[in-house]
C-alpha cells in the first residue's frame, strides 16, 4: 500500500504559524544571547551558547523546511525524522550551555524564553515523531505481509 501523499506531507511539514512562532522566539533569544547582559564564571562560555544558539536555529530551519523537493514519501519521513533529532541533539546542547551562564540583565528572560521555546519544540517533535514512525511501521508491516 502506497503512502497517503496529504498524510505524509501534514506530518512532515509544521503549520506556517507554528513555523512563524518558533522564528520569532529564536530571533529574540538570539538578541538576548548576543546584545543582552549575561556573565559566567567560564571563559569562552557566552562564544559558545552564542555560536549553538545559532546552529540550534539552523537545525530549527531545517526541521521546518518544505520537503516537497524530496520524491519518495517514505524519504520525506526519514529526512523530518533526522532534522527532528539533530533538533532534539542541539537543544540538549544550548540548554547545558544556558546552565553555565550566572547573571545578568538578560539571563531571566533569556531562561524564560528559552524553556518555553525548547518545551514547545520537544513536544512537537515527540508527537511528529510518534506518528512517523508509526506511519512508517505500518508501511513496512504491510510489505512484510
Amino acid at each position: 500500500m502506497a503512502f497517503d501523499e496529504a498524510e505524509v506531507t501534514f506530518l512532515v511539514q509544521p503549520g506556517a504559524t507554528q513555523v512563524q512562532e518558533w522564528r520569532e522566539h529564536w530571533l529574540t533569544l538570539m538578541d538576548l544571547a548576543l546584545w543582552g547582559e549575561l556573565k559566567s564564571s567560564k571563559i569562552g562560555a557566552l562564544g559558545k551558547l552564542r555560536r549553538r544558539l545559532l546552529e540550534c536555529g539552523e537545525k530549527l530551519r531545517s526541521y521546518s523546511a518544505d520537503r516537497s523537493w524530496i520524491p519518495h514519501p517514505r524519504e520525506r519521513i526519514k529526512n523530518c525524522l533526522s532534522s527532528g533529532l539533530q533538533l532534539r541533539e542541539s537543544l540538549e546542547k544550548v540548554s547545558e550551555l544556558l546552565d553555565q551562564m550566572e547573571s545578568g540583565a538578560a539571563l531571566v528572560p533569556l531562561r524564560s524564553l528559552w524553556d518555553n521555546l525548547a518545551e514547545n519544540l520537544l513536544a512537537d517533535l515527540q508527537k511528529r515523531e510518534e506518528r512517523l514512525v508509526a506511519l512508517l511501521n505500518t508501511q513496512y508491516g504491510e510489505e512484510i505481509e
